[in-house]
């Protein structure tokens, strides 16, 4: 069989086991609870992985958790929220999904053979409105009844998602910085541990680090956060574990996530410390930017400071 077709076979048969081993199960107490612990607290180490959007870890979030592919590869995000934001930063709808069931987050389940319940009392993701899935239409109708909302197909909600990003990423803006998780850099006081200017100088330019012990580390260019990406130990004395990794949109300046951002090397100007990897939010935008100003559009994972280099 062919690898591609491999792949597809098996992933066909494993979400038909996993639907085989969830459906018939019972209906349980904590379909009808509305108050379901969510976020998992404590984290719940069973669950690995973290959204490469917004930074959440599935531990904590395991209850709204979703696995999708598109043309950059297989991928997992915290909710459906993050898997409309994601498609309207690639420009391409997400294929192969797979949703977690709310109370069974265990469950990985094809979305579009789940029901889910928008609006309930039930905290959701990412959003003032929750958005949740459940095995059938008989467990959908028993959580509606104590909690409210409604039922809609995949399509339907994730549509809902769509529409709501823009209002929804204005509030999640606000509600990090105000949390810290997005720091603005002091100017002479915070510096680029690579190059020692000060990244409040560079609008379009500065980018951060939050390690997973806390500390932050800012940025002046794209150029100075690979290399330090690639070699923390060299310019923090120590090996630096990234938790998140922001930069800013090279047109809006808004911070976005680094690891779902589209960069643009080679282009015909330069950035603070000369080459650069100029950062967008949407594809679209960075491949019209590369079409006036010439270089290559790169994910993420395919950026390297040789590459910034060359």
């Amino acid at each position: 069989m062919h690898s591609r077709a491999r792949r597809e076979f098996l992933r066909f048969t494993l979400a038909a086991a996993g639907a085989a081993a969830v459906w018939p199960l019972p209906l349980q107490a904590e379909e009808t609870n509305c108050k379901i612990p969510h976020p998992i607290m404590p984290p719940d180490p069973r669950f690995k992985g973290q959204c490469p959007n917004c930074g959440m870890i599935r531990a904590m979030w395991a209850r709204t958790w979703v696995t999708f592919d598109n043309s950059e590869g297989t991928s997992q995000v915290c909710s459906l929220h993050c898997l409309a934001d994601v498609a309207r930063k690639s420009g391409e709808p997400p294929r192969h999904v797979q949703v977690a069931l709310y109370t069974r987050p265990e469950a990985l389940l094809p979305a579009e053979h789940t029901v889910f319940v928008v609006g309930s009392s039930a905290r959701g993701t990412m959003t003032m409105q929750s958005k949740i899935a459940f095995p059938n239409q008989n467990a959908a109708n028993r959580f509606i009844q104590s909690c409210g909302g409604k039922t809609a197909s995949f399509q339907e909600t994730f549509a809902l998602a769509h529409q709501g990003v823009p209002k929804e990423n204005q509030m999640i803006a606000a509600n990090r910085k105000n949390k810290k998780k997005v720091v603005e850099p002091q100017d002479n006081q915070d510096r680029c541990p690579v190059c020692e200017m000060f990244p409040a100088r560079y609008p379009r330019h500065k980018n951060q680090v939050h390690a997973r012990d806390k500390v932050v580390y800012h940025f002046c260019s794209t150029q100075c956060l690979f290399a330090f990406l690639e070699d923390s130990p060299s310019y923090a004395g120590r090996k630096v574990d990234p938790f998140l990794i922001w930069v800013v949109d090279y047109e809006t300046r808004a911070w976005i996530s680094a690891r779902t951002a589209y960069y643009v090397l080679g282009a015909g100007e330069s950035g603070p410390m000369g080459r650069e990897a100029f950062a967008f939010d949407r594809k679209a935008d960075a491949e019209a930017f590369s079409g006036q100003r010439g270089g290559t559009v790169l994910t993420f994972q395919a950026v390297t400071p040789e590459r910034i280099m060359k």
